[in-house]
């Protein structure tokens, strides 16, 4: 959701939302916003025509950035598959310019990785293991959030959604101080351990709901934990406050 749009600015708008027909590559349409009215945004669709949306269904940027934290012990049985499944997936909803897959083993690897990419994207989908405070990378060990700060609010960084798979990092004393970050608009996490089919299904669902149907964060999170298969729970914070969905 872009908030405190102002005339001018270009947008993305779900191709889905619109009664036009517009000729787009991927699920969305890209355009200026020329008037405002209260909640709504009036924008070209093409051939000389106009439609009006509600400015929740509008975002300023779109760009999914799947992180594969390699810790070489289940690379080949876990994270490589649910790293590739998500990418693929991410490709039916945005053209290729807009999606990409990387994999790091180091918070090195990490902030060189962030330095020269992190304007790109505005979601971000992280694959690894967790034990509720740290995020396992294969050169460092359990990483806790705080240790990330360094590599993540750099200058110029803009808000971004994380959504990771990696087990009980939704627990407070990971998910809440990784939402206190600057970069962080929003995070959310499993509660306990996630089997990594249930992980897919969760983020999938998610992003159908958020970037397909143009759902709020807060809408788009309750709709996918309600359809997440089994009794795996997902939690999602907001500067250090958790959003129930409801």
């Amino acid at each position: 959701m872009a908030i405190g749009l102002q005339q001018g600015e270009r947008v993305f708008v779900p191709a889905s939302v619109l009664n036009a027909q517009v000729n787009s590559s991927s699920a969305f349409w890209r355009s200026g916003v020329l008037q405002l009215n209260g909640r709504s945004v009036q924008i070209d669709v093409g051939a000389g025509n106009t439609e009006w949306v509600a400015a929740s269904k509008c975002q300023r940027s779109i760009g999914v950035a799947v992180l594969a934290i390699g810790d070489f012990a289940s690379e080949a049985t876990l994270i490589d598959p649910l790293s590739k499944s998500v990418l693929q997936f991410c490709r039916l909803l945005c053209s290729d310019d807009y999606v990409r897959a990387f994999k790091i083993r180091s918070v090195a690897e990490l902030s060189l990785l962030w330095a020269q990419n992190h304007a790109v994207y505005s979601h971000v989908t992280i694959i690894g293991h967790g034990n509720g405070t740290g995020l396992k990378f294969a050169a460092d060990d359990w990483v806790p959030p705080e240790d990330l700060r360094a590599s993540l609010d750099i200058q110029g960084v803009t808000k971004k959604c994380f959504v990771n798979l990696s087990c009980e990092l939704g627990k407070a004393a990971y998910g809440k101080s990784f939402s206190k970050l600057d970069v962080c608009e929003a995070f959310i996490g499993p509660f306990d351990s996630v089997h990594g089919a249930v992980g897919l299904h969760f983020v999938q669902s998610f992003l159908v709901n958020h970037l397909l149907h143009g759902e709020t964060l807060k809408v788009a999170f309750r709709h996918a934990r309600e359809t997440v298969a089994g009794s795996t729970s997902f939690r999602m914070w907001r500067k250090g406050k958790m959003i129930t969905g409801d």
